[in-house]
């Protein structure tokens, strides 16, 4: 929930905004009724619905109330006036710890006041059984008459009793689940080795990061945050030695040694002890007992953790090996893990944000992105990316684009990988293909030409064109190259995705220089001491090859096999890179363009039954109009791709093929239930075709019904079989109908302010229901045909694919994994009921029987664990190097 400065919350008047985390906005207000500022933290709206979420933010006014000390920042109220918790705490002027730190050592007769001030605050913390658990110097303000507020006891917990240890699957730089061990929380380079292992933590945990602190106030160094990933900051926290000749020796170097114990057992036991020495001034006292300089961890310690969880052996895989030996001076070993991968993963790429720490991929099967953190095992759709794909990591890790819009034309969005509102960068775009974030701030988007949009929104610019005429058809995944004068492209032409054609386009002539001929995709790793020079690596045939590669003069090295194993799709491959060198890819068996699955029958009380047909990779299942019949488009993925359309005869159990050439998708039957009409094209990405027909047993040729050079999906037949509706994909118009006779032409039919889709005629012919995302999401509606008149939304917590009841009474629709059904009136006005649930996990497209009481649905088979792994490789780019040399 964003407040505007001279917004109200109840006498809280906003002033300005202070800063925002995970758990949401910082606000400066004026109390008006006690004439004083203070900071408000507002939860976001978005995630106020979240109960989990809430919890925490009610957890953190407790907590804080529970809190009386002079060195912790206080808490006045809690206000919801505005609909969402708000917590009016004290606002404290002065720079934070870490603003002083990035200075420069800070002496010591001022280093160790605030120390002490900091471990009095956790002492009063402690006393009350609450650890902190994010202390950082960050969360530490010093105000300007030198008193020190320790801030954000948002993931403070009172103690409790270890329990065993769970899986350690969250990440480690967000504060997430915090009610029971196993969980990792705080910030990567201040968290405690027991923190950093997902073990049970206490109030040494604390103490851990006070050491921490204090050693960087003392040296004004970054004590473990160097690392190039949170991998590698981990590992840190776990092994490497602390350099504690950069402190002052005597008391003050024996009690950091204590507190940066890795050993618990033997750690500083209590800060109070701590605060005690401090009070001393010149720690001049007895000397504390000091722990070893570098305390290595038992070889078994980390045997017994990766037994529990393998996934978090490979978040934490350089540390393990590091524990195991010393780190040797050169590459850095590869740590290769396996998991699963979503059964319904679609034709899009793998995308690792710069850090390594997470994964997005695209669900062709619910039509959603899903993000999982390199340490959790379990992906989890991002709220706010429906009918996404072709995801993209910005620069700082934060943020993801992607594409969102079943078909053409499309939506650019982004979103922060954290959850939250999605924007809106661009519409009308007119092809879902790979894209990337540069680090000038703009997004290279693919198709037919390529396109720059700003990271803040704005129109897109045409940078190059594809040029048909000398067979490059489509631009697909550009990069910007280091220096900024060539985008690096991958080329489909008339041999389609199995020989891709590399080039490079000069950004401000948008001519195309051809690099490499015959091979897939193609991506710029930073691998080389300069940013300009590094490798091309390209799929081809299953496996990776990569070339050394100068950005500047472009010139491109012999290639060398670098990977095998790859899901062989042509010259597709599901790859995706981190800056850091973590690779993740799909497994050779992973079935990329979809999910085998088989025709079940499904009743309304959601029980199966399945149809004599074999496990297929099926899409767009439709029922005849006399119910005899389902017509489906089927995906082969040999060397190519090759996707026809075939009828199965209920009655029989036959399957007839119809169709030999191209690419066809999309069947709808006419009316009389002889022929189909399809889309056609020439291309995996479907952006070049026509809409044509083909009688339904299989006799005569095809005819072409539009030829625009642009692929138009038809969603629905009228029932006198006069006209067909649908989606025309690249001409500014979302819907058009086209009279099945004679020789007229599409017309449009809706305006095209919004996108629009799986547009269906009534049983009586004379309403359309059509989802659009008119209200911000995905919703059902219904309108007259062929018009005027208003319209009616009929879902209300989202919708997709509508369909009719043919006996007209009733129209279902899907809201993300649920079937849902409206009764409805179609006579001279439409009247709808309130839409009630039939059952869950209806499949990503259906169709309803003639007699609406069966659902035709695909439920996906069973795979074999290989054909479900996604691979994930740490430290991959030294691996690189080694295989393929680079020109010094």
């Amino acid at each position: 929930m964003a407040l505007a400065p001279g917004a109200r919350l109840g006498a809280y008047e906003i002033v300005s905004l202070i800063g925002s985390g995970g758990m949401g906005e910082v606000y400066r207000a004026r109390d008006a009724r006690l004439a004083r500022d203070v900071a408000i933290k507002v939860l976001p709206s978005q995630v106020a619905a979240d109960p989990d979420r809430l919890a925490r933010f009610e957890r953190e006014a407790q907590v804080l109330a529970s809190l009386n000390h002079s060195n912790i920042a206080q808490i006045h109220g809690v206000d919801d006036s505005a609909g969402v918790p708000a917590l009016v705490m004290e606002l404290v002027e002065g720079p934070t710890l870490a603003d002083r730190i990035a200075k420069g050592p800070i002496p010591l007769d001022e280093a160790l006041p605030i120390a002490k001030q900091i471990a009095e605050a956790l002492e009063a913390a402690h006393e009350q059984g609450i650890i902190h658990r994010d202390l950082k110097p960050a969360n530490i303000k010093v105000r300007t008459d030198s008193t020190v507020k320790v801030l954000d006891f948002g993931l403070a917990k009172a103690f409790d009793p270890a329990v065993p240890s769970g899986n350690a699957t969250l990440s480690p730089t967000l504060s997430m689940h915090a009610t029971q061990a196993g969980i990792i929380l705080g910030t990567a380079a201040y968290i405690s080795p027991e923190q950093a292992a997902g073990k049970p933590v206490d109030k040494r945990a604390d103490v851990w990061s006070f050491g921490v602190v204090l050693w960087e106030m003392l040296t004004g160094q970054s004590l473990f945050g160097s690392g190039e990933s949170v991998s590698h900051v981990l590992a840190d926290v776990l092994r490497a030695p602390v350099d504690f000749v950069k402190v002052p020796a005597g008391p003050l170097r024996q009690l950091l040694q204590r507190c940066l114990d890795r050993d618990v057992k033997t750690r500083l036991r209590d800060i109070g002890e701590a605060r005690v020495a401090l009070a001393r001034g010149s720690l001049s006292g007895p000397a504390l007992e000091a722990a070893p300089r570098a305390v290595q961890v038992s070889t078994t310690t980390p045997r017994l953790w990766m037994a529990t969880t393998a996934v978090m052996a490979a978040l934490a895989g350089v540390a393990f090996w590091g524990w195991l030996k010393p780190a040797p001076a050169g590459p850095r070993p590869l740590i290769h893990f396996t998991t699963a991968a979503p059964q319904g993963a679609g034709p899009n790429p793998i995308a690792v944000s710069p850090d390594g720490s997470h994964i997005a991929f695209a669900d062709a099967a619910l039509k959603s992105i899903y993000m999982r953190a390199i340490d959790d095992p379990v992906a989890k759709p991002l709220a706010g990316t429906e009918d996404g794909q072709m995801p993209t990591f910005s620069p700082d890790g934060q943020s993801l684009a992607f594409i969102a819009g079943a078909s053409a034309p499309y939506q650019l969005k982004k979103i922060p990988i954290g959850g939250g509102a999605s924007l809106t960068l661009a519409g009308g775009i007119g092809a879902a293909v790979p894209m990337t974030w540069g680090d000038d701030g703009n997004l290279l988007l693919g198709g037919p030409e390529i396109l720059r949009v700003p990271e803040a929104g704005g129109e897109p610019v045409t940078i190059a064109k594809s040029a048909p005429a000398n067979g490059n058809l489509l631009l697909a995944y550009p990069q910007l190259l280091p220096g900024g004068k060539y985008i690096l492209s991958s080329v489909v032409t008339p041999k389609g995705v199995a020989g891709l054609r590399i080039v490079a386009v000069d950004v401000v002539t948008g001519s195309l220089k051809v690099l490499l001929e015959d091979v897939g995709e193609v991506r710029f790793v930073p691998t080389g001491r300069t940013p300009s020079v590094g490798h091309l690596v390209y799929a081809l045939n299953g496996s990776l090859f990569a070339a050394s590669f100068d950005a500047d003069t472009l010139q491109v090295g012999p290639a060398t096999p670098v990977l095998e194993g790859l899901r062989n799709l042509g010259g597709l491959t599901h790859v995706g890179f981190s800056r850091s060198g973590t690779l993740a890819y799909a497994g050779r068996d992973n079935l990329a363009f979809g999910t085998t699955s088989t025709l079940v029958w499904v009743d309304r009380q959601g029980t199966e039954q399945r149809l004599a047909a074999p496990p297929r990779l099926y899409s767009s299942p439709r029922i005849s109009p006399d119910g005899g019949r389902v017509a489906f488009s089927l995906t082969e993925t040999r060397q190519i791709i090759d996707v026809q359309l075939w009828v199965h005869d209920l009655a029989r159990g036959t399957t007839n093929r119809l169709t030999f050439e191209k690419m066809n998708v999309s069947p709808v039957w006419t009316a009389d239930g002889k022929r189909l009409i399809y889309r056609s094209s020439t291309n995996v990405t479907n952006l070049r075709g026509t809409l044509a027909s083909v009688a339904a047993d299989g006799s005569g040729q095809p005819v072409t019904l539009i030829d625009e050079g642009v692929a138009p999906t038809p969603t629905s037949v009228s029932p006198d079989g006069k006209v067909v509706i649908g989606v025309r994909s690249a001409s500014g118009t979302d819907t058009w109908v086209l009279p099945l006779a004679g020789d007229a032409k599409p017309q449009p039919f809706l305006d095209n302010r919004f996108r629009r889709g799986d547009v269906q005629f009534s049983p009586d012919g004379n309403w359309l229901a059509y989802e659009s995302n008119e209200g911000g999401r995905n919703e059902i509606y219904v309108m007259p045909y062929p018009g005027p008149g208003g319209k009616w939304q009929v879902s209300s917590a989202g919708g997709t694919q509508p369909r009719w009841n043919r006996k007209g009474r009733e129209l279902f629709f899907r809201s993300g994994t649920r079937l849902m059904a409206v009764d409805v009136e179609t006579g001279n006005a439409f009247r709808a009921g309130a839409p009630h649930l039939l059952f869950e996990k209806v499949s990503s497209d259906y169709d309803v029987a003639p007699d609406g009481k069966r659902f035709l649905m695909l439920t996906p088979t069973t795979l074999s664990a290989e054909s479900t792994e996604l691979h994930v490789i740490l430290n991959w780019f030294d691996d690189l190097r080694r295989r393929v040399a680079l020109p010094n």
